[in-house]
């Protein structure tokens, strides 16, 4: 399925919520396709014609188009498996945390 994120051209993953959700994405192991918009929303045309508006980030999943950072990572959130502990147990352990 192809996913494609909408982004500011910060040049750096820690600094804004274009970039925390790359950070996710790449965590949940979903390979995407980067796109850097042009710094000042009016020339956000994409952007604008996916979401009805010029924020970023923005994602596209399959026929899904979510925006706002923090509604992307629920979304990815909700397509990955629940993590297991490394005991076996089933009960959810912090990345680190298992295995």
């Amino acid at each position: 399925m192809a996913t494609t994120l909408y982004r500011c051209k910060t040049p750096t993953n820690l600094l804004c919520p274009c970039g925390r959700v790359a950070r996710r994405l790449g965590y949940a192991g979903i390979p995407y396709e980067e796109v850097r918009v042009r710094v000042l929303k009016r020339d956000r045309p994409e952007v604008d014609a996916l979401t009805g508006q010029r924020w970023v980030p923005a994602l596209v999943h399959g026929d899904e188009v979510i925006h706002d950072s923090k509604r992307i990572i629920q979304y990815v959130e909700g397509l990955e498996p629940a993590p297991r502990a490394a005991d076996g147990t089933g009960r959810p352990g912090r990345p680190e945390e298992v295995g």
